[in-house]
């Protein structure tokens, strides 16, 4: 049995964030071809410690695992990484961390590395930080985010290191594309894996986030429109329901929500209002994986292959507004906007080819 090492930056337990969802998705997918071990960070630079529960839930998994040794020369070593990171994220400066910035790039000693993928016959990194780090075998990177899209430092030394993979995974086209032109080959398309969803249409309308701040800009920006347009209420789920202005009618806190499919269930209409970040938005293909009738704003459905049928892309908050309350009283054209929904899922986001083919290209790697 082949025997596989992936490399995770921190416990992806509990699975609350889309990166932990990608790396669930690759762990157990890799987990179907061979042997597992699971490498991370202790602690910092880079990760939050693992618990004793979370070690022992990945090993009833079926996977090994092996936390890096933060041995006294190893603190003493990363001391100036820590500083760097604490100076950078003290003044705001989070652009700084680009692909070379040394908290990330030291986090992983090559000689602890090297002496645990020793016997394996493929690697798998998380996050292109270490992209880098050699190996004989069949080396893949899965690139949750390509830093450099919003990093001071640029794509160079990013590329450079992801070049030496014999495989790359993205989850966005046009990453895909932007690796392509700087001479990255062997790039595959592996967006998160949402299941479909069959449920009714109605009217209502919904938009869905946590309290990030490129969320928040979000919120903001749709904010600014002007009065109110058709007896329009939009219900905000998640944490960004925290940022509802209190004096705005237009807007219904509804806040956390314990099952998945709790907002598109209860809204027909989803706006996406999210124009920035790297990537793609997970909740933008859950609104496509069950069938919702899609407001977007300009940029939103960044990463997605392009469509000019299964959602509405609009460039102001007025036009957003407008578009909602046309949805929300046309019942024909709510229904036929998620109609095309589900085609353009189907055609481009179906959980079991996603799956398939991320797992054909795993398999062709550890076959060369």
């Amino acid at each position: 049995m082949p025997k596989i090492v992936i490399l995770v930056p921190y416990c992806p337990l509990p699975i609350d964030t889309g990166g932990k969802a990608e790396m669930w998705k690759h762990m157990r997918l890799l987990r179907e071809l061979g042997d597992c071990t699971i490498l991370s960070a202790s602690g910092r630079p880079v990760g939050t410690p693992w618990s004793r529960e979370h070690i022992e839930a990945v090993k009833s998994e079926g996977f090994n695992v092996v936390l890096r040794q933060d041995t006294p020369a190893f603190k003493f070593k990363t001391l100036p990484a820590l500083l760097y990171g604490a100076v950078f994220e003290g003044l705001g400066l989070r652009r700084a961390f680009g692909h070379s910035n040394p908290y990330h790039r030291c986090a992983f000693p090559l000689e602890w590395w090297q002496e645990q993928t020793a016997d394996a016959d493929m690697v798998v990194l998380n996050y292109s930080f270490w992209s880098w780090l050699p190996f004989e075998g069949s080396k893949c990177c899965v690139l949750l985010d390509l830093y450099s899209d919003i990093m001071w430092e640029g794509i160079g030394r990013e590329a450079y290191d992801l070049a030496t993979c014999d495989l790359v995974q993205v989850i966005s086209v046009n990453e895909q594309d932007k690796l392509h032109r700087h001479g990255v080959g062997n790039i595959v398309w592996s967006p998160p894996v949402v299941e479909p969803a069959e449920m009714p249409l109605t009217a209502s309308i919904g938009i869905v986030g946590a309290s990030t701040h490129l969320n928040r800009e979000g919120l903001r920006w749709l904010s600014r429109c002007g009065g109110r347009i058709r007896d329009c209420r939009v219900r905000v789920y998640g944490r960004l329901a925290e940022r509802v202005p209190p004096v705005d009618d237009r807007f219904e806190a509804v806040g956390r929500y314990d099952e998945v499919d709790q907002p598109y269930r209860e809204c027909g209409i989803v706006m996406i209002t999210t124009a920035h970040g790297t990537g793609v938005q997970i909740k933008a293909i859950e609104a496509l994986a069950a069938g919702r009738a899609v407001v977007a704003r300009k940029g939103a459905m960044r990463g997605l292959p392009s469509s000019a049928a299964a959602w509405i892309e609009v460039e102001s908050p007025d036009a957003m507004w407008r578009e909602a309350a046309r949805l929300r009283h046309d019942t024909e054209a709510r229904d036929a906007l998620g109609a095309q929904a589900r085609v353009y899922y189907t055609e481009h986001l179906a959980a079991d080819g996603i799956r398939s083919r991320t797992l054909a290209a795993y398999r062709q790697l550890l076959a060369e």
